[in-house]
């Protein structure tokens, strides 16, 4: 080597003085040889020791060390020398191919000549230095995309180097050839007169075309990417046309003079795919660095970026109604976006995700009206998921090769997906009744009103009458006792298995048909899978859940672990934290029987939903879990370990209860009471007193309860009587279906009048009557009484809640209006008294009081909403989950000092 590079050193004045007789152009003979072995390490994304070869001025600006390039010296030029490793490093590296002996003579000669760079920009189209491979001709010809015109009269199939136009009834219309490599995609405009074509050479360009549908014919090129394109788009409006590749850029074109508008950039991998929504303002993009970038088409700036990605995202577009982002790619999800930020950077929140299939998910298309989307698999699934509930709806046949395209035919109601084995196959859609159930189809719960219990023992045989109470023993380990008693289809009942006095007993409760078989309560399909992270969970923990993937799960999401199902209450206030589950305090609550239990840290875990009774799960690659009627702790935690399940009968027959103790142990202790009873949806109420007199300017807080009985799942309405004018209170308060409890607030002005203070000269104490609708009944109940309610002065800070932009009275009622799925500001406000400069907490995730379901504080970190020690005033932001229940409720914050001071309340108001 050093014997050939000494030869070569000596002829280079030689060489040279041959090949100047010809100049030497720095685009058409230097480039080429620079990108074939320099380029890969000396780049703009990538500039090893400082030096950028792709571009004659960065390469004459040299890097670290100083010049790469002496003109009109090549024998003293350091990059010459490294290339023929007289100076070191040798470069390239001795395990990477380096430049031949004419390559190094062609470099030589155009230092020496002075360097001279292009004239004008280097051309865009290159040609790559690399060996042609000829095609086997026996080969398929792979269909790389398709594209259909918005009549359906209009099919475009693309091949290498080649697209073709055809009719529906396969005459063609008009061929393109010899473009310059894979075509990556195709749309027709909206008057299917032109066809936008993207391609290019892979590591050279990327090039957009335009082409007349009629005869093939090229009307303007769109040439300025340094790789080859993925995407081209026409913007509905019709002046835009948006392209991005390989190189990371977005190119907004001028589509009537096919001028660069805009370049965005900003994605740190390939660019697959892009959109724009309906009015042309919002573009979108799905790239490799597993993020969707939402940007301002007229402006050219980014508005937000997506990125509950775990992957490379493939595919994105907006929704036929144009409110909603879709996009999927390699982690298997579909994902679902509201679009807010329009004109104007803002946060568009995740609505859903869906698992879809165990392989990348490569495109979609929605079918007329946007009723439905059809998503294609790597694998070659394809499922179809209805766009309202974003529930998978059906499976289509599989393909019999990898799909590379996806498109809807209208005329024919099927998706139409081109093949790696360069056919196209049609996947006709199922035609859905949209109907539900008929009401014969669906057990409608009967609820009964029977006699009083029957009282038995054990000893009195194992048949038991419709309603009855049973005293028994569990006397030896290991030891079952059954009991069967006659119900009819869809009658509701409870049966409670408790232990008598001090009886060791931990009892387990299941229901057996005839045959002795478990009863089967309900399946339940998992659509997103999870595991625990950071720590474990006891049987009773309702908080800090910490769970992979858990932006992609949504309040009111049941998850399945080990046989519990538990229900995700509260989102996590950010990585640190987890999220809360049902009720939201206490122990948790358990759905559909289950009983809690122990969690281990990387447990996994599902998000799942109930299955109809006849209902055969679609296949998603995740599992479907079988739920018996069985259970071993009640699951609303009211009577502790003790047994609680509700049953309703599938059909007329013969039942068996099974009654053991839940770790085999027995004896003659084990004592147990089991009861067969009719069950009673009802509730039972509860509240908390003041904690301390009320201070004038502010108010105190109390929470409602209610305890749920027997599957009451309903709204509770809690109302205060005999209040003193004065109080200015959140009642009646409404505690919402499904919830455990709420919060009240008794508030008194800063100042009251002579007459309201006569009020408070006695002893005060308000009756709280709870009331709710049951089964078509109005059902009241005593709350209890909130006593003793006394007036003072002097709180260390009167907190008052004021909208964004002005200042309202502190007794003024006024509204703050939340969207579903935005976020909205106000500030929160202090009169502190002389000398108090403490810092005040208005709670952690707890901080927004009587919020709706789904209504959070936002944005507070593991701190919480805090004003700092000195300060008066701060913003906090106030989040409507998706979930939440559109209407107006009352709303108040409250400060930790004097034992919890509240603010006057609200009305927030959750708008759909």
């Amino acid at each position: 080597m050093m014997r050939f590079l000494f030869c070569f050193l000596l002829s280079i004045s030689t060489s040279v003085t041959v090949i100047a007789a010809d100049a030497v152009n720095f685009a058409s003979h230097v480039s080429p040889i620079l990108n074939k072995y320099c380029v890969g390490c000396h780049n703009a994304d990538d500039s090893e020791g400082g030096l950028r070869l792709d571009d004659h001025a960065a390469l004459m600006a040299g890097g670290e060390t100083g010049l790469a390039v002496t003109a009109g010296a090549a024998g003293s030029s350091r990059m010459l020398l490294m290339i023929t490793g007289k100076l070191d490093p040798a470069m390239p590296p001795d395990d990477e191919p380096g430049p031949n002996v004419d390559d190094i003579e062609r470099i030589a000669a155009w230092i020496d000549q002075g360097a001279v760079g292009p004239d004008g920009d280097m051309p865009i189209k290159t040609t790559l230095r690399t060996p042609r491979i000829e095609p086997d001709q026996n080969t398929a010809r792979p269909i790389t995309s398709i594209a259909v015109a918005a009549d359906g009269g209009l099919h475009a199939i693309a091949r290498f180097a080649s697209v073709q136009i055809t009719r529906t009834d396969g005459t063609t219309v008009s061929q393109i050839d010899g473009l310059p490599g894979k075509v990556n995609s195709l749309q027709f405009s909206r008057d299917a007169k032109h066809i936008l074509v993207a391609s290019g050479v892979t590591g050279a360009y990327g090039r957009a075309a335009l082409y007349r549908v009629d005869d093939g014919s090229l009307e303007s090129e769109l040439l300025g990417h340094r790789d080859v394109l993925y995407s081209a788009v026409f913007s509905p409006d019709g002046k835009w046309v948006a392209t991005a590749g390989y190189d990371r850029v977005i190119k907004l074109w001028n589509r009537d003079t096919a001028a660069v508008t805009h370049e965005l950039s900003g994605h740190n991998g390939a660019i697959y795919d892009l959109a724009f929504s309906h009015d042309s303002k919002v573009l979108v993009s799905a790239s490799a660095d597993a993020t969707i970038k939402v940007w301002n088409v007229e402006r050219g700036t980014r508005l937000d970026t997506l990125s509950q990605g775990e992957g490379e995202m493939l595919a994105v577009d907006f929704t036929v109604d144009g409110k909603y982002i879709v996009a999927c790619g390699a982690d298997n999800r579909l994902r679902v976006w509201r679009l807010a930020s329009i004109d104007a950077a803002k946060i568009n929140p995740l609505v859903v995700t869906r698992f879809v299939d165990e392989s990348p998910l490569v495109g979609f298309a929605f079918t007329a009206g946007g009723k439905d989307v059809a998503v294609l698999s790597q694998s070659g699934n394809v499922k179809l998921l209805d766009t309202r509930s974003w529930k998978q709806v059906a499976s289509l046949d599989p393909l019999p090769d990898t799909g590379t395209d996806i498109a809807y035919h209208a005329a024919t109601h099927s998706m139409l997906i081109p093949m790696m084995n360069g056919e196209i196959v049609s996947r006709a859609l199922p035609r859905r009744n949209k109907k539900n159930q008929s009401a014969s189809e669906t057990l409608q719960p009967i609820y009964m009103d029977l006699d009083a219990l029957a009282v038995r023992n054990e000893s009195d045989g194992k048949t038991l009458p419709r309603g009855a109470e049973v005293s028994g023993v569990i006397s030896a380990a290991g030891e079952v006792d059954v009991y069967s008693w006659h119900a009819n289809a869809g009658e509701v009942w409870a049966i409670d298995v408790d232990k008598l006095g001090n009886s060791p007993i931990d009892p387990i409760v299941s229901i057996l048909d005839v045959d002795d078989q478990p009863v089967l309560r309900t399946r339940l399909h998992a659509v997103r899978e999870s595991y625990f992270t950071f720590r474990g969970k006891d049987s009773k923990q309702s908080n800090d859940f910490r769970v992979f993937n858990w932006q992609d799960m949504n309040l009111g999401d049941y998850f399945y672990s080990s046989g519990e199902v538990s229900r995700l209450w509260k989102h996590p206030r950010g990585p640190d934290s987890g999220f809360d589950t049902y009720p939201g305090e206490g122990q948790r609550w358990t759905y559909f029987g289950t009983s809690g239990t122990t969690h281990a840290l990387g447990e996994p875990g599902y998000v799942v939903r109930p299955l109809d009774a006849h209902q055969t799960p679609i296949a998603n690659g995740l599992p479907v879990f079988d739920v018996y009627y069985e259970n071993d702790d009640d699951p609303m935690r009211i009577a502790g370990n003790a047994s609680r399940l509700l049953f309703t009968a599938p059909q007329d027959g013969t039942f068996k209860v099974r009654v053991t103790d839940t770790r085999g142990e027995g004896g003659e202790a084990f004592q147990y009471r089991l009861a067969v009873r009719a069950a009673t949806p009802s509730f039972r109420p509860s509240i908390t007193q003041l904690k301390g007199p009320i201070f004038k300017g502010t108010g105190r807080e109390f929470i409602v309860r209610v305890d749920r009985i027997d599957g009451f799942d309903g709204p509770v309405t809690f109302t205060l009587t005999g209040l003193p004018k004065s109080i200015v209170s959140n009642s009646p308060i409404v505690l919402e279906a499904g919830q455990r409890s709420a919060a009240g607030t008794l508030w008194v002005p800063e100042t009251i009048s002579d007459d309201d203070a006569a009020d408070w000269s006695g002893e005060v104490n308000i009756d709280v009557v709870a009331t709710a609708d049951i089964l078509g009944r109005h059902v009241e109940r005593s709350a209890g009484q909130l006593k003793k309610i006394s007036l003072a002065d002097g709180p260390n800070v009167i907190p008052s809640l004021h909208p964004l932009d002005h200042d309202v009275a502190d007794d003024k009622t006024w509204v703050l209006q939340v969207r579903r799925g935005d976020t909205v500001s106000a500030r929160v406000r202090l009169k502190r008294k002389s000398g108090f400069e403490n810092e005040i907490s208005f709670g952690k995730e707890d901080a927004g009081r009587n919020a709706t379901q789904g209504v959070y504080v936002d944005n507070i970190g593991l701190n919480g909403l805090l004003i700092l020690a000195g300060s008066n005033e701060r913003e906090f932001f106030l989040t409507a989950d998706p979930t939440s229940v559109p209407g107006r409720r009352s709303f108040f914050l409250n400060a930790n000092t004097n034992g919890g001071v509240t603010s006057h309340p609200i009305i927030v108001e959750v708008l759909p």
